[in-house]
């Protein structure tokens, strides 16, 4: 089959999985709220079992290592099914629906890697940031259409959280059958069980650290909107919703960005422009007198712009792909940076959660701050692409 129809065949994999995914996201910490009125530091506990398949990705993918990359993304879709359907079936008994969680995160995280693999084994060499903006303005129109589907139709005071989780299953059934229509020849060669080299020191290094800031955002930024300032389901989709429509032409053009400037350049600044965005979560409510009537809306604007952000983090994956000898390789490599961001993120909630419970929750968002600014320093030492790219041809 043609490379276009397997770039065509791709998109519509991501376009599924991201509606599914903007559905799960827009009503999952409303679900934890309102089914077990679990406090700060048990929302933060939960995210230890629910991230260990992320830090075991590189186990998974390893025992999976002959099946071709496409084929793991069939596995991946199957099992985050199966864990969305047991959540809408058997989600208001806790042990079930931990165990549900844990088996969708399986899924979920194995196809993470299979996603960044394609997307760059379907481009060339100078245009791999422009193909992985093109993924992600795709998964921003699945976003759109999930958490769309939360605003205009759930309820506000009785949200239909099961119907929610079947629909999510449904469109990662589809993302799987998708999956596996694909042919990419180049991608269909064994993979090695577990890499890891000196080259990638670096690339592992971000991955650890954007774990950390990843979780305490993912896990706790929702949840000040919900507890600090009331925000039922339908708003959080809204947000994801405004975010999507925005990423549409904004994560083009930060494919463009790093084709353009390099990886270093995208990298130092989402850690710069995470500062303000941990200031903005932490302390709308002080800058507004207290008031949070007015202080919602810059808390919602962090939201926004966190989500966004997150889209600067596909140049991790370039980065690793100009140091990569082959696709194989790069995506066993991804994978093992699946599991060390990872590493830190099944742990780092719990502790953000006591931070928040002993010294209110302005304390993680500073302490994230300061984990921005680090992680600028550590993306600074990115080699400049004209470096790399001779470092690479003297290999």
């Amino acid at each position: 089959m043609s490379s276009k129809r397997q770039i065509l065949l791709f998109f519509a994999a991501v376009l599924a999985l991201s509606a599914g995914g903007g559905l799960n996201d827009a009503i999952f910490n409303n679900f934890l709220s309102d089914t077990f009125e679990i406090s700060a530091d048990a929302r933060g506990w939960l995210e230890l079992p629910r991230e260990a398949p992320g830090f075991l990705v590189v186990v998974m993918a390893g025992v999976l290592a002959a099946l071709p990359v496409t084929r793991l993304g069939v596995v991946g879709g199957v099992t985050l099914a199966i864990g969305l359907t047991g959540l809408a079936l058997f989600g208001k008994h806790w042990t079930p629906a931990v165990v549900m969680m844990v088996l969708g995160s399986a899924g979920l995280h194995l196809i993470q890697p299979v996603s960044a693999s394609l997307a760059i084994g379907l481009g060339d060499v100078m245009t791999r940031g422009k193909r992985m903006g093109q993924m992600s303005a795709i998964g921003n129109l699945g976003t759109i259409l999930g958490s769309g589907f939360v605003w205009l139709f759930f309820s506000r005071t009785a949200p239909q959280y099961r119907l929610g989780f079947l629909c999510a299953a449904i469109l990662a059934s589809v993302s799987a059958i998708v999956f596996g229509r694909m042919n990419v020849p180049h991608l269909h060669q064994p993979r090695a069980r577990f890499v890891f080299k000196r080259k990638f020191w670096l690339y592992y290094l971000l991955e650890l650290f954007f774990g950390a800031r990843k979780q305490v955002f993912i896990t706790f930024g929702p949840w000040v909107l919900i507890k600090v300032y009331g925000q039922p389901a339908p708003a959080i989709a809204g947000l994801l919703m405004t975010s999507a429509i925005i990423g549409i032409a904004f994560k083009p053009l930060v494919g463009m960005a790093i084709d353009r400037f390099g990886e270093r350049a995208v990298l130092v600044t989402d850690a710069l422009a995470l500062v303000f965005v941990c200031a903005g979560y932490g302390y709308a409510a002080a800058l507004m007198g207290g008031d949070i009537d007015k202080a919602r809306p810059l808390a919602c604007a962090c939201f926004i712009l966190d989500d966004l952000l997150f889209s600067l983090g596909s140049a991790r994956s370039v980065y690793a792909s100009r140091l990569a000898s082959d696709p194989q390789e790069l995506t066993s490599t991804l994978s093992l940076g699946v599991s060390v961001n990872h590493a830190v993120s099944m742990t780092i909630p719990a502790v953000a959660g006591a931070i928040w419970v002993g010294f209110g929750y302005q304390r993680v968002f500073a302490g994230a701050a300061v984990l921005a600014l680090f992680i600028s320093v550590l993306a600074s030492f990115v080699p400049a692409r004209s470096s790399r790219q001779q470092a690479v041809g003297s290999r």
